[in-house]
């Protein structure tokens, strides 16, 4: 088969042979499967047909693992991905497309009045959840054979064991000084593999740099730290200098001091808040980093328990959203967590404590749908005291307390049992806190994580401030860019189209200003989008505006917490910058399509979707940029769904029904939010001659309009039927 297939297709992709096999050959094995299916199936009845379901569905699932095996080789590797985890990127759009698919087959059967058995629903729904969930996991198959992220747990358990001593500006430089200290030739046994290390010859290297974290944020020679070793040593004590340095050697050792090790410390150092250092500092200082175990010869670190806390919070977290809304929530969630790009598990798996916020923020949905309204209070702001940014969810909650208190002048017994609840999970998470942490930790914090690191682009940043700060008209490149730089000079040169390095610097785009031969190759990158977000904040704040004043309007229909928090989501995308691996906070998404079921179309094809755009998109500003847009849009899409629908009179479309401004539709409050940023940007771009921005800003105001006219336009539309009658 493979060989004819090669004959075929060898003329018509001779670039590109290895890629249309692995597409073709499963390809034609399904096809003669479901001709073998149809076939059989009239033929069969009962347990016999049932069973032909079954076998169907079991082989057309591992031709589905060969087809992404196969495209997993042939496909392109982008970065340090290897085949396994692009095969598994493709499982993803696989399992979305076949939720998605399962979804409109029940909505077709239920059309016909012939609905599909809950039995049958329940197996593939929670089958596709499952292996979600697998792949998420890269089918156990982890980059770090011995299960530990061994980046993150180097920031993590370091900065919360050593908090009193490095705080958050001293992880980098101590650990260079105590590199040099260790020396050459230390002996240290990595899972049974003895070596020697040289940690003063690395950090000595002439080309090593550390990321700045106690001044301007830039990478810094290392030699200019190695000068003044007193300034770390004298923060410890002796014997917690000799821990210390032990603990620099693991990590050190288990990375073989290479490249990987080099930069981890380019990164932006330790920055959670104290309520999680209070927990992270506790399971830090209960052992090293190190042996703990042997058995049968295999030796086990304590870094591997702390890299597998967070998966009993994942399965936790699944817990929940079956306990609170059932199965068919859980597998939604699972599906949509599972198989979109924005958050996955390259980031933080193995890591260390790195879910506790997304466990505690799901909590509070699915207490307040049980109406644990005290534990749903307490969760949310553990979670925000965790990671800040979950607490922006709490919106959606002071405007129902807000009406609900206008209205009557009290507060609703919910609403007051989740305030006692937030109130006193606050008060003793913070108490703790500073006792455990100190008095200034809340200071150092705001300092390092919010006006230094906060303010500091990542390439992998997610949030409003990265659509505003990145240069769309600079998107086009390649074969477009050139081919519009060859056919229309001048509009290109106005769109800043182009496909040189010199040219696209205006752009302020990764591709083109990351310099090498600077000593933080981004620098220019980073002011430049810093730079343009300022030049266009104004957009920024009209669209929080206009925001806020229709999530008002449209929350006086909602009377439940939970709803309100699912809805409050956009806040997490309007008002942080976050990396993108906290993108998992979409999941509680999931839970909206217990009320509007057609949703779970809109979540699977995001998943989908998302996939394409993170292997299609070139560099890293541009995936993430995309995968914000395709976040907000979706957010928007689901909060103004939940609005009232527009009422036009069928037979004069033309002419809207009078309707007063408190009770617009959701349409056309989506009108509203979509077209009042885009006039902003219109004038302010056009005041600074930036035409491609004017373009983005016109593609606003014109989705706006359309949304405004959507359901005249609906209406508007005569079917055969009605023309006869």
């Amino acid at each position: 088969m493979k060989d004819i297939l090669a004959r075929l297709l060898r003329s018509y992709f001779p670039e590109k042979l290895n890629l249309a096999l692995a597409v073709a050959e499963p390809a034609v094995w399904l096809l003669l499967l479901l001709g073998v299916f149809f076939a059989l199936r009239p033929r069969v009845f009962g347990r016999a047909r049932a069973l032909l379901h079954i076998v169907t569905a079991v082989v057309g699932a591992g031709l589905a693992v060969l087809l992404a095996g196969g495209l997993g080789e042939a496909l392109p590797a982008m970065g340090s991905d290897s085949a396994h985890s692009r095969a598994c990127d493709v499982m993803k759009v696989m399992i979305a497309l076949a939720a998605a698919g399962w979804v409109f087959l029940e909505m077709h059967r239920n059309g016909q009045k012939r609905p599909i058995a809950e039995r049958w629903s329940k197996l593939v729904m929670i089958t596709l959840a499952v292996s979600a969930i697998v792949v998420y996991f890269q089918s156990f198959r982890f980059g770090y054979p011995k299960f530990y992220h061994r980046w993150d747990q180097y920031h993590y358990y370091m900065g919360a064991k050593y908090y009193p001593e490095i705080g958050y500006d001293g992880l980098y430089k101590c650990t260079a000084i105590a590199q040099d200290e260790l020396g050459d030739g230390v002996e240290m046994d990595v899972f049974g593999r003895k070596g020697k290390f040289d940690f003063r010859k690395e950090v000595r290297k002439p080309d090593k740099k550390i990321r700045n974290l106690s001044g301007d944020n830039l990478l810094v020679k290392a030699d200019d730290i190695l000068a003044d070793p007193d300034q770390c040593r004298s923060r410890f004590s002796p014997e917690r200098w000799e821990q210390y340095k032990q603990d620099v050697a693991f990590f050190g050792s288990a990375c073989n001091l290479d490249g990987y090790w080099t930069q981890m410390q380019h990164d932006h150092g330790y920055n959670p808040p104290p309520v999680w250092t209070l927990a992270g500092g506790i399971l830090a200082n209960l052992h090293g980093p190190g042996l703990l175990f042997t058995i049968g010869g295999d030796q086990y670190v304590y870094a591997q328990v702390l890299g597998a806390i967070d998966v009993a919070y994942i399965l936790g977290m699944f817990v929940l959203l079956w306990w609170a809304f059932g199965w068919r929530i859980f597998a939604v969630g699972a599906i949509f967590w599972g198989c979109q790009s924005s958050a996955p598990a390259y980031w933080t798996l193995g890591a260390m404590l790195r879910q506790d916020w997304l466990f505690f923020f799901v909590g509070a949905v699915c207490f307040a749908r049980k109406r644990y309204f005290a534990l749903a209070g307490a969760s949310m702001v553990y979670a925000a005291l965790l990671r800040v940014f979950p607490g922006l969810a709490v919106v959606g909650w002071l405007i129902l307390a807000g009406q609900y208190l206008i209205r009557h002048h009290r507060l609703h017994p919910d609403h007051k049992r989740a305030l006692i609840g937030g109130t006193a999970a606050a008060v003793v998470l913070l108490g703790a806190s500073v006792a455990k942490v100190g008095t200034e930790s809340y200071k150092k914090f705001y300092h390092h994580t919010i006006e230094v690191h906060d303010q500091t682009p990542l390439t992998n940043h997610m949030g409003l401030r990265v659509i505003i700060g990145q240069d769309i008209g600079d998107s086009l490149t390649g074969r477009g860019a050139e081919f519009l730089a060859r056919r229309a000079p001048g509009l290109a040169k106005t769109l800043h189209v182009s496909y040189t390095a010199e040219d696209g610097k205006a752009s302020g785009r990764m591709q083109y200003t990351k310099d090498g031969r600077e000593t933080d190759p981004f620098k220019v990158w980073k002011q430049m989008r810093l730079d343009r977000y300022r030049e266009y904040r104004p957009v920024a704040y009209s669209l929080i505006g206009v925001t806020l004043a229709a999530s008002i309007l449209l929350l006086r229909r909602i009377k439940l917490l939970w709803v309100a928090q699912c809805l409050s989501q956009v806040w997490i995308i309007l008002l942080s910058q976050l990396t993108c691996y906290y993108y998992s906070f979409m999941i509680i998404s999931a839970p909206l399509t217990r009320i509007r079921r057609d949703m779970e179309i809109w979540l699977f094809g995001f998943a989908g979707i998302s996939q394409f755009v993170w292997r299609i998109a070139g560099y890293n500003d541009e995936k993430y940029t995309l995968l914000t847009i395709m976040s907000l849009v979706l957010c928007y899409a689901m909060m103004f769904s939940f609005g009232k629908r527009d009422i036009v009179d069928p037979a004069q479309p033309e002419k809207e029904l009078p309707a007063s401004w408190m009770d617009l539709p959701g349409n056309k409050l989506a009108a509203l939010v979509a077209g009042v940023p885009g006039v902003v940007t219109i004038l302010m771009a056009t005041v600074k001659r930036d035409w491609s921005t004017v373009l983005v800003g016109a593609v606003c105001v014109y989705a706006g309009y359309w949304l405004w006219t959507w359901r005249k336009r609906q209406a508007a539309i005569v079917t055969p039927s009605e023309e006869k009658s």
